[in-house]
């Protein structure tokens, strides 16, 4: 009884996980929100994943070749109800260490850009992905103004991946294809 409790129990971790993620997260990213979690191994993720799914409280989706994640709208109902069953110390404790790994995934993985004045109407704007200390594409282009500087930089941070795919793709093309 208690191991189905427990299994329960984290279930429920990995649900709140997907419900506070605003994009949709692969196997990996929900394993390194839990490893602070003593009670939960990368298999353990992998066997809640697919009951979850067949439960049809989170639907999986293929992206850019990535398995993905993201809670269902039966999911989320769900969730908000079991919540209350859960004693508040930890609920607690499950934000706490969700919010420090959170922090860590995303300084992990980051997506920005910085905007260097030249002269007084024109601008280099650096656009980068970094994977933790890897910088994995970093491109300066020229901006003719201030409006472009901002366009460049609003449509890197909404499109990067998307645009380090097709470079990447562009870029590794063999000749002979």
């Amino acid at each position: 009884m208690a191991k189905d409790l427990e299994l329960f129990d984290n279930k429920i971790i990995v649900l709140y996980i997907l419900d506070t993620n605003s994009k949709a997260l692969s196997i990996d990213q929900i394993a390194k929100f839990c490893e602070d979690f003593d009670d939960i191994t990368y298999f353990d993720i992998c066997a809640y994943i697919e009951d979850l799914k067949s439960s049809n409280f989170i639907k999986e989706t293929l992206q850019d070749g990535n398995l993905l994640y993201e809670i269902t709208e039966n999911g989320t109902l769900t969730l908000r109800e079991l919540l209350e069953l859960i004693p508040g110390v930890n609920l607690y404790n499950i934000k706490k260490i969700i919010n420090k790994n959170m922090v860590k995934i995303k300084t992990d993985y980051s997506i920005d850009t910085v905007i260097i004045p030249i002269k007084s109407e024109e601008f280099k704007v650096s656009c980068y992905i970094k994977d933790g200390n890897d910088e994995l594409v970093n491109i300066t282009m020229y901006a003719g103004n201030k409006n472009q500087a901002k366009n460049i930089s609003r449509n890197w941070s909404q499109n990067a991946e998307t645009i380090y795919s097709k470079l990447l793709e562009l870029m590794t093309k063999d000749d002979d294809e």
